[in-house]
């Protein structure tokens, strides 16, 4: 409305009417932010992180469509605009309440262990020629017996992990109230359990270190039972998720039994 190719193509004044206008949406927009985040209430950590971070996108945009509205040229303006717009879109993917937002980061936690135990369920099943380069691919002959039986026993350990969240972070979809203050620490409990599944995924190519492998598994298991501890705390937990960790245990007790006399003397 008030920019042509080169810039304002009125006086200063119809800059300064749209920049005051786009401070009065902004602020308008913050408040409705501030009041997102007051409603969810003192513990929803992961639903005010998600809040403030599409906040600041939006503070950002705006202030760099400000400075376009005095200084810049048309197509600035433009591109300024289209960054405001995407900014305030990104509120639309935010999670309705902090359960759901607590159950998102879970979930994104979930693509990774789904991604290492993929991996973990084609170890040594790659076909590797004799003149390919690739020095980081693994077949079958790269593995002795020994090696390629724990493998397996890894791989079976893996599908249990991801049995486990899946069944952890259902509840998280169905509940929309929950104790937040005993729900939020489970996302730093799946971070563990996500890095120390990616350990066992390393760990378990060759030469495999077979005390390092029953350190990963110790620590995956006891973030394990930490992230069900939270469900149960958080009143979100049912006869599947006392299940799924009963299952989990004994996929624990026979990974770690498959590892004794393992270690090299």
């Amino acid at each position: 409305m008030y920019f042509g190719s080169d810039g304002a193509s009125g006086d200063g004044g119809a800059a300064e009417t749209l920049v005051a206008r786009l401070a009065a949406a902004h602020d308008d927009a913050m408040d409705a932010a501030d009041w997102a985040m007051e409603d969810a209430g003192e513990g929803a950590r992961s639903f005010r992180e998600v809040v403030m971070e599409r906040a600041r996108a939006v503070t950002v945009a705006t202030k760099e469509l400000m400075r376009a509205a005095r200084e810049g040229g048309g197509a600035e303006v433009r591109r300024a605009t289209g960054a405001v717009w995407e900014a305030s879109k990104a509120f639309e993917t935010c999670p309705r309440d902090p359960v759901r937002a607590i159950g998102a980061k879970l979930m994104r936690c979930a693509t990774f262990v789904k991604d290492v135990s993929d991996e973990l369920m084609g170890l040594g099943q790659d076909e590797v020629m004799e003149d390919d380069e690739d020095d980081l691919r693994f077949g079958d002959d790269d593995f002795d017996e020994e090696e390629a039986k724990r493998g397996k026993q890894l791989a079976t350990y893996s599908k249990a992990c991801i049995a486990l969240l899946k069944a952890l972070i259902l509840p998280t979809v169905k509940e929309t109230t929950a104790r937040l203050d005993a729900l939020e620490p489970i996302v730093e409990a799946c971070a563990d359990f996500q890095s120390a599944l990616e350990d066992i995924g390393v760990g378990a190519y060759p030469p495999q270190d077979v005390d390092q492998l029953r350190e990963s598994i110790a620590t995956c298991a006891s973030a394990g039972r930490t992230m069900h501890a939270c469900v149960r705390d958080a009143g979100i937990g049912d006869d599947a998720t006392e299940e799924s960790l009963a299952a989990f245990n004994e996929a624990t007790i026979v990974v770690e039994k498959s590892l004794e006399g393992g270690a090299e003397e």
